[in-house]
C-alpha cells in the first residue's frame, strides 16, 4: 500500500536564514514558520499554490473576523498562534492529507477510473505522462520552456515533487480538450475551462520570514461583514468535503476558493526497486467548473483587475491583471497601488493592508515586497510563465496620499512616452499652434523612418509598410530598454516616498530628475545596441544618423524639462 501524508512527509521547499534549502512537512513548516525566510520553487506556480494551501488551513482555524484579531494574530510581526489549536486539526484530518489513500487521495478524486475498454470491447488506458501536470515540459502542444524532457519519456516524479506538481495544476491548469470517460458525453466533458489563477497575476505580500508572509496575506475572513466575498455557512476546504466533485457552482467562500478542484486526478504511484515510490503516469480529467456568468472579480484577494470599457457577450468585463509576454508587469505597478474609478482595481489584499495600516497595527513607514506570479497563454498554450518581485512601500496605500501616487503614475507615463520611441509605426507628439492651443500630430517613429531607408521601394518610391513594422520588430528594440529600466524601477518605487518636500508635501524633486536620466540612458543603450547590428556602409550611416537625429530631438522633448526643473511635468 503506497503512502505519503503532507502533514508529516517532507515537500515543502523552504529556505532557511542562512541561504540552505530543505524540504518540510506542513506540521513542520507551521512550527518553525518564523525561522524559515520563504517557501521557495523553481516552478512560481508551485510557490503561489503552496501558500494558498496553508493560508487556507490557517483561515479555517484563526479567521480572522477583524483587524482586532488579525492584530493579535500578528503580535507586532512576532507571531502568536494557537500551536495546540493547530495540531489538534491536522491530527483530525490527517488522513484526508494522504497523497495516495484509497478513499481520499489529496486533491484527487479516487473514483474515476484509469482502465475501460472502447466502443468495440477493446482495453484502453486513460492515464497519461505526469508531465501533462508540468507546465514547463513537453506535452502535446505545449512547448518545452526549461526542461528538455519528452512526452515520450518523462522523468520520473518523487512523492514529493508530484505533491508540489498537483498542488500546482488544480490552481494553474489551463482549460481545452481533456480526457473524458467512454459513455460520457463530450460535449460537456470533453473541454474544461481553465483553473482559477490561469488568467492572472498572482500578488504574493513577502515578509520577513514566512510568518510575516502568511499573515500578510491572511484577509479579513467574516461571513456577517462578506469578507473577502459572500461565505456560505458550509464554505470549507476540499479536505473536510464528501463529495466536492463535478460541480458547476460558484465557490462557497474563501476557503472553497483557495482549495478549488479544476480538474479530477488520479496520480498512479510505482515502487521501483530501491522501495522508493515514483509517479510516472496520471489521469486527468474535467472537475468543478465556474458557472456562466461567475466571475473573480470582488472575490478573489491575491489579483488585481481590470475593467473592459464595451465587453463583448460572454466576456468577462473585469478580468484579472495578467503577464504579457512583452511587458513586464511593473510597467503596470500603478494599478497595484491605486484603484481608478473606470479602469482598474487593486488586490483586496492590499487593500486590506491599507486598513491595518490605517488602525496602526502595522506602520506606514514600512516597505514589504510583492511576488508575482503566473503565466501567459494563448489557445490552450502556456507561452511561458513569469516571477517578478517589486517593492511595496505602504505609503502608497495612504487614502489622503493622492500626490505621491500622481508622481509614480507620472514616471511611469514619463517611461511609457519613451518606449513608443521604439514602436514600430506612428507616435503622436504635441505641439503648440500659432494661436497657442495645444496639439497633437501623429509622426514616424525613429526606427520607423529608419527601416523605412533601408528597405527598398517600389516604382513609386514607396516602401513596403508591413515589411518595415516587421524588420523593426525583429531587432526588438524596446527590449533592452524595459530590461535596464525596470532595474531602476525599483529604487524609484523605493526612494519617491522619501523625496518630500515644501509645505504641500511635493514629492520627487530628487528623485524625478534622476528617473528620467535613467530612462534617458536605458532609451540610448537601447538604440546603440539596436543601430550597432548594422553594417558600417555610406547608406546605412547616413539611416542611422537621421533616425538617431529623430531619435534624440523626440526624447529631449520627453525628458528635458522633467531633468532641469526638478520634477515638474513637461
Amino acid at each position: 500500500m503506497f503512502s505519503f501524508n503532507l502533514i508529516d512527509s517532507k515537500w515543502i521547499t523552504c529556505i532557511l536564514p542562512s541561504g540552505e534549502r530543505e524540504e518540510l512537512s506542513i506540521k513542520e513548516t507551521f512550527e518553525r514558520v518564523s525561522d524559515i525566510q520563504e517557501i521557495f520553487d523553481p516552478s512560481p506556480l508551485v510557490t503561489a499554490a503552496i501558500h494558498r494551501l496553508l493560508l487556507a488551513i490557517l483561515h479555517r482555524n484563526f479567521g480572522p473576523a477583524n483587524e482586532t484579531e488579525w492584530a493579535n494574530l500578528w503580535n507586532d510581526g512576532k507571531g502568536d498562534w494557537d500551536k495546540a489549536k493547530l495540531t489538534t486539526y491536522l491530527d483530525k484530518w490527517h488522513s484526508r492529507f494522504d497523497l495516495f489513500d484509497e478513499k481520499y487521495p489529496f486533491y484527487q478524486c479516487a473514483t474515476i477510473p484509469v482502465n475501460a475498454t472502447d466502443a468495440k470491447g477493446k482495453p484502453k488506458s486513460y492515464a497519461k505522462s505526469v508531465s501533462n501536470m508540468v507546465h514547463e515540459l513537453a506535452t502535446g502542444d505545449n512547448a518545452t520552456l526549461f526542461d528538455h524532457s519528452i512526452e515520450d519519456n518523462p522523468r520520473a516524479l518523487s512523492s514529493a515533487e508530484a505533491t508540489r506538481l498537483l498542488v500546482a495544476f488544480q490552481s494553474f491548469a489551463v482549460g481545452g480538450l481533456i480526457t473524458f470517460e467512454s459513455g460520457q458525453d463530450r460535449n460537456k466533458f470533453g473541454s474544461a475551462d481553465n483553473a482559477a489563477l490561469v488568467k492572472g497575476a498572482v500578488i504574493l505580500v513577502k515578509g520577513d520570514n514566512l510568518f510575516q508572509t502568511l499573515m500578510l496575506n491572511l484577509h479579513k475572513y467574516n461571513r456577517n461583514d462578506a469578507e473577502p466575498f459572500e461565505i456560505d455557512r458550509n464554505d470549507a476546504p476540499v479536505w473536510e468535503c464528501e463529495n466536492n466533485l463535478l460541480r458547476e457552482e460558484r465557490p462557497k467562500g474563501l476557503l472553497d476558493l483557495l482549495t478549488w478542484q479544476s480538474r479530477r486526478i488520479k496520480l498512479i504511484p510505482e515502487q521501483v526497486n530501491n522501495g522508493q515510490t515514483i509517479v510516472t503516469q496520471v489521469v486527468i480529467m474535467k472537475g468543478n467548473q465556474f458557472p456562466d456568468g461567475f466571475y473573480l472579480y470582488d472575490k478573489e484577494p491575491m489579483l488585481a483587475f481590470r475593467k473592459v470599457l464595451k465587453p463583448s457577450k460572454g466576456q468577462d468585463p473585469y478580468p484579472p491583471l495578467a503577464f504579457q509576454e512583452e511587458k513586464a508587469l511593473w510597467r503596470d505597478s500603478f494599478s497595484l497601488f491605486k484603484a481608478t474609478e473606470n479602469s482598474k482595481t487593486k488586490p483586496k489584499i492590499i487593500v486590506w493592508l491599507g486598513y491595518l495600516a490605517d488602525d496602526e497595527i502595522i506602520p506606514w513607514s514600512t516597505t514589504y515586497h510583492l511576488a508575482l506570479m503566473g503565466l501567459v497563454t494563448s489557445k490552450a498554450k502556456v507561452s511561458l510563465w513569469r516571477h517578478e518581485r517589486l517593492p511595496l512601500p505602504l505609503k502608497y496605500l495612504e487614502t489622503e496620499n493622492e500626490y505621491l501616487l500622481d508622481k509614480l503614475r507620472q514616471a511611469l507615463e514619463m517611461a511609457e512616452s519613451v518606449g513608443r520611441l521604439f514602436d514600430t509605426s506612428f507616435i503622436k507628439t504635441a505641439y503648440i499652434d500659432k494661436k497657442g492651443a495645444e496639439k497633437t500630430v501623429a509622426i514616424p517613429s525613429p526606427l520607423f523612418n529608419l527601416a523605412s531607408e533601408l528597405l527598398p521601394k517600389d516604382q513609386n518610391g514607396k516602401v513596403d509598410l508591413d515589411a518595415v513594422k516587421n524588420l523593426i520588430r525583429s531587432l526588438s528594440p524596446s527590449r533592452p530598454y524595459w530590461a535596464q529600466l525596470g532595474i531602476s524601477f525599483n529604487e524609484l518605487v523605493t526612494r519617491l516616498p522619501e523625496d518630500k518636500s515644501g509645505e504641500n508635501d511635493e514629492y520627487g524633486k530628487t528623485v524625478l530628475p534622476w528617473w528620467a536620466k535613467e530612462i534617458r540612458r536605458a532609451a540610448c543603450d537601447a538604440f546603440e545596441e539596436t543601430t550597432n547590428s548594422f553594417d558600417r556602409s555610406a547608406r546605412m550611416l547616413k539611416a542611422v544618423t537621421l533616425a538617431e537625429n529623430a531619435f534624440h530631438t523626440q526624447l529631449d522633448k520627453i525628458l528635458k524639462n522633467i531633468e532641469t526643473k526638478g520634477g515638474e511635468k513637461s
